[in-house]
């Protein structure tokens, strides 16, 4: 499996940054961009954890995760995600 750029990944406005690596951009170029700045900045929010939320995922699909770990993952997809 590939990986990804190494951490810590962190929001920088509608930026996502690994170190001094730009990650992503959330914005639109084109002329007729109409995406609210909530929607570009929550993009980058979701988009600077996925490390954290790949990592969660692996946890709970693994064959031999328990309770506690499906319970730690649920918590922090929630956390991460407000929901």
């Amino acid at each position: 499996m590939p990986t990804h750029t190494p951490g810590p990944w962190r929001q920088t406005g509608v930026n996502v940054r690994a170190n001094d690596a730009l990650i992503a951009v959330c914005t639109n170029h084109y002329a007729d961009d109409h995406t609210l700045e909530s929607e570009k900045l929550a993009n980058a929010r979701l988009i600077s954890h996925a490390p954290e939320l790949l990592d969660a995922l692996v946890r709970m699909v693994h064959p031999m995760a328990d309770d506690e770990d499906l319970s730690d993952a649920k918590e922090l997809i929630e956390r991460i995600t407000g929901n």
